[in-house]
């Protein structure tokens, strides 16, 4: 070949290899972030925060020491200048290395974000040998470059933020490590042309550098800033500062207020910029999102989400599943912390660091300067990832669960075996474990609400503890418990006659629990006995209990809280299966219409179609039974098929005296009496009757606060059109009926559109009510009008149209005229003394004598209370609720034409 040729060649070569390396620099091309071959780029990313500005929370000292220069102002008093600096030489070199990046390509991560303390790269304005100059040093260039270069090495993008700019940029001082002792960014143009010539110098620096993703201009300012004016002129002033340098990188802007607040910064002034807020602690919805979404559509701008996590996994998962269905990218916050479970890894607090925090908070005795340097030196070494705990769950939740809803195990399970109770599947709410309490919504409620109370393990809804168990322990265990909850576990099971030992403690009075496998029992309900404390722990044991090889996952259910668990162990027996009797282990309701029946062996089938020897009462009152069958996917199930609707107020039992039901093993089922069916059935509002706002099955976007209208309360408010409520209705007389709904509103008109959902998902829109002001929020008025229902069972949803306004309840009544139904109505219903301490009273009056319910419901539609009263025609009785929470509930009597009435009841402490 020849020389030229050769040449020809070898500059084509070069020129493909530039070209494939080009193809990483990310822009704007319209609402998307693309690379160079057009192809859209959402970032996945983790916010670095805590390296090169620490804030106090990240290493518990918020209550002393927030911002970074007071926590190294307390350092530098205990253990001196020198050693301060090497502790800082340390901390910054130990918090972010190869491997860290390494580990974030590995579980999914295509991008960091990268908080910069300009403090790093150049001197204070105070500092400054001559004002106005720039001195420039080389820390934190070395430190970012060093970063760029490990994700360059992974193919992942660094957006460059700067979190701590000249004098600080919030009253927030953590943030942005503001002294207050000093002029802000704000106060001081020294300080914002020193923001200026920063970003000069970065963007000159990095302008060639593909994988960086571009420049987070100024991190969540918080400062009184007129109009956006100071924020949108400093913005400008750094974008064209950058374009001298630097033509192509992406910048991002973030709003005033924690850069939520765009007042002032539209329309954009730039070709390549984003706009990126932050978002914590609010709904996962779109409604959330839809003021920043007008902004993308409106300007036609991408949009990245700069900031967001510090909550439960189910948040995670959501927000981020929310993200994407939106285009959004996103960057988490932060890696690392100290004793955390809502991030990747957690910096292990050693007892040393306790002693040390105990001593700058004022609790605990003096320390010396050795002591101190020891600590510090360690936990700095203990920033280094290995020496971390990798928090699995929370890249579980952040990845995997965004897209799958399939459990997979937290650990290995074989049955002969232990389980402790922590260490349930990794999934989603709902199929891995159920809870009540599972992230905090505060944003959007106004309330906080943890998830984990224990803060320790694990970042899931289920609350999990330190244990002092000596006995089957890991060290943790489940507590906080509620009744409804449970865990699942991914197991491997020999199948054989068990003895389960189970690790309870108790401080109370104790609670019941049992254990499913396959939507079927295995166990009866079985007593958590007190044990004097909550970390006094005493093995139980339940016996014979069956497990089969198509047993893969178990669940553990808590019937009655009141107890802690620490571990279970499944112990193999010599007993033969067919030596046990085939019997009855529980029953529950599927459906209003379908009861299912657990055996602990599995049933022989098919079934004989007649019922053979079942009968199920309702309330005392024997119902017919249309059909059997055992079910095909769990052969521990028999189906009973019911010619009745049923009802979650009712009370039903079971019995079987038949002789032509056996196991597989040809052991007949024993006979039984009148057990117990658990009714599933949720609570359903039966119309006519009133309905209190707050009694929602779901809402999304609505808060709840205390309301002076008569019967005390809460009241639904900070509506905004798009949010809803759904409830639960069995329309009982089809008809005209008149709708009241009371509303209040301190100003403009509010509105709602009322909607009827059927089973099939067809929507009926029934009324869109308007209401006036009122003249304040608690200054109550009803509007009334008539509407036409259909008989039947509904999801009733309440779409809010217009706001603002606040609402507490709907009525709906029919004309006297209607029917003789009419003749049956109450004529009155008092509840006295409401609020309540433990005991209240209720009276009322009916027109003529019939059978009556008497239900008290709580507020998440849990039947507490429930009697039949039979040919009443007044009631009046003392209610004691001392054995229940404060909070709010309902007293609900139901006519035996079908009609009810309601009032809430506000329980509180003496």
């Amino acid at each position: 070949m020849s020389t030229s040729l050769k040449s020809i060649f070898s500059i084509f070569f070069l020129l493909l290899i530039f070209q494939a390396q080009s193809q990483n620099f990310l822009s704007t091309k319209g609402k998307a972030i693309v690379n160079e071959n057009q192809d859209t780029v959402l970032l996945r990313g983790m916010g670095l925060g805590g390296w090169m500005v620490q804030e106090g929370y990240m290493l518990q000292t918020a209550g002393f020491a927030n911002p970074q220069h007071e926590i190294r102002a307390i350092i530098e008093e205990l253990i001196g200048e020198e050693d301060t600096e090497l502790f800082y030489e340390s901390w910054l070199s130990n918090h972010m290395r190869k491997t860290d990046v390494d580990s974030l390509k590995k579980w999914g991560f295509n991008s960091v974000r990268l908080p910069l303390h300009y403090n790093l790269f150049t001197l204070p304005i105070e500092d400054e040998p001559v004002a106005g100059e720039m001195t420039w040093l080389t820390k934190g260039f070395e430190l970012t470059d060093s970063l760029i270069s490990w994700c360059k090495q992974n193919e992942m993008y660094v957006v460059l933020d700067l979190h701590a700019a000249p004098g600080g940029q919030g009253y927030d001082a953590a943030i942005s490590d503001y002294d207050d002792s000093k002029p802000s960014l704000w106060e001081s143009k020294a300080n914002r042309d020193k923001m200026v010539a920063l970003w000069k110098r970065l963007a000159e620096r990095y302008a060639d550098e593909e994988w960086v993703a571009g420049y987070d201009l100024l991190n969540e300012p918080n400062w009184d800033l007129p109009g956006g004016v100071a924020l949108r002129n400093l913005y400008e002033e750094t974008t064209d500062s950058i374009r001298t340098v630097d033509p192509n990188h992406i910048i991002f802007i973030g709003g005033n207020w924690f850069n939520n607040d765009f007042t002032g910064l539209t329309p954009p002034w730039d070709d390549q910029l984003v706009y990126s807020p932050h978002k914590y602690w609010s709904n996962n919805d779109v409604a959330t999102m839809q003021w920043v979404i007008d902004l993308r559509n409106e300007y036609d701008v991408p949009l990245y989400l700069g900031e967001s996590g510090e909550n439960s996994n189910v948040w995670f998962r959501d927000a981020i599943r929310l993200m994407e269905d939106l285009d959004i990218g996103w960057a988490w916050w932060p890696l690392k912390k100290i004793e955390s479970i809502a991030g990747p890894v957690s910096v292990v607090k050693t007892d040393d660091y306790q002693t040390l925090l105990d001593y700058w908070s004022g609790s605990g005795p003096n320390v010396s300067a050795e002591f101190g340097k020891a600590t510090l030196m360690d936990i700095a070494e203990g920033l280094k990832i290995e020496n971390c705990v990798f928090q699995k769950d929370v890249i579980d939740a952040m990845f995997r669960q965004v897209y799958s809803d399939e459990t997979i195990p937290f650990t290995e399970h074989n049955i002969p075996g232990l389980i402790h109770a922590s260490d349930f599947d990794l999934g989603i709410i709902g199929e891995a474990y159920n809870d009540i309490d599972f992230g905090n919504y505060s944003v959007s409620t106004g309330n906080y609400s943890p998830w984990n109370n224990g803060w320790v393990y694990r970042n899931d809804g289920v609350d999990i503890e330190i244990c002092s168990d000596n006995v089957n322990s890991n060290g943790y265990n489940v507590g906080f418990l509620e009744n409804g909850e449970w865990m699942q576990y991914d197991v491997d099971v020999k199948s054989g006659v068990y003895d389960i030992l189970v690790r309870v403690a108790s401080a109370g009075s104790g609670g019941r629990f049992h254990f499913s496998s396959g939507n079927a029992d295995v166990t009866p309900t079985t007593f958590a006995p007190p044990t004097g404390d909550w970390q006094n722990w005493e093995s139980i044991v339940i016996s014979n209990v069956i497990m089969d090889s198509t047993d893969t996952k178990l669940r553990m259910h808590v019937d009655q809280p009141g107890f802690n668990i620490s571990s279970f162990e499944f112990i193999e027996t010599e007993i033969e299966l067919s030596s046990l009797a085939t019997e009855f282990v529980a029953a529950e309701t599927i459906d209003e219409y379908t009861i299912q029946m657990n055996a602990n062996k599995f049933i022989e089938g098919p079934l004989p179609s007649a019922p053979d020897g079942f009968e199920i009462f309702v309330d005392g009152n024997s119902i017919p039974i249309t059909g059997l069958s055992v079910n095909a996917e769990n052969p521990r199930i028999i189906e009973l098929s019911l010619d009745y609707t049923l009802k979650s107020t009712e009370i039903i039992k079971i019995s079987y005296a038949g002789n032509q039901v056996s196991a597989t093993d040809e052991t007949k089922l024993e006979e039984f009496v009148l057990e117990d069916v658990k009714n599933n059935l949720n609570f359903v509002h039966l119309i006519p009757g009133r309905i209190e706002a707050e009694s929602f099955d779901f809402q999304m976007g609505v808060a709840l606060e205390t309301t002076t209208d008569i019967g005390g309360g809460e009241n639904i408010g900070f509506l905004d059109p798009g949010d809803y409520l759904d409830y639960e209705i069995n329309v009982t007389v089809e008809g005209a009926y008149s709708a009241d709904y009371r509303t209040a509103a301190l100003f403009g008109t509010g509105g709602l559109e009322l909607q009827l959902i059927d089973a099939a998902g067809n929507v009926t829109v029934t009324a869109n009510p308007s209401f006036s002001s009122t003249g304040d929020w608690q200054n109550w008025e009803t509007t009334t009008e008539t509407i036409e229902l259909p008989k039947g069972r509904y999801t009733m949803r309440i779409l809010i149209t217009q706001a603002p306004f606040n609402l507490n309840w709907v009525e709906f009544s029919l004309p006297t005229a209607v029917s003789e139904q009419a003749d049956n109505y109450y004529t009155d219903l008092e509840i006295f003394p409401n609020p309540c301490q433990d005991v209240f009273n209720i009276q009322a009056e009916f027109t003529q004598k019939q059978n009556v319910s008497l239900e008290i419901v709580n507020l998440t539609g849990e039947i507490i209370h429930a009697k039949k009263l039979t040919n009443e025609s007044d009631i009046s009785r003392a209610m004691d609720l001392g054995d229940e929470p404060d909070g709010i509930y309902f007293v609900i009597l139901r006519l035996e034409d079908g009609s009810s009435l309601s009032n809430k009841l506000v329980k509180i402490s003496r």
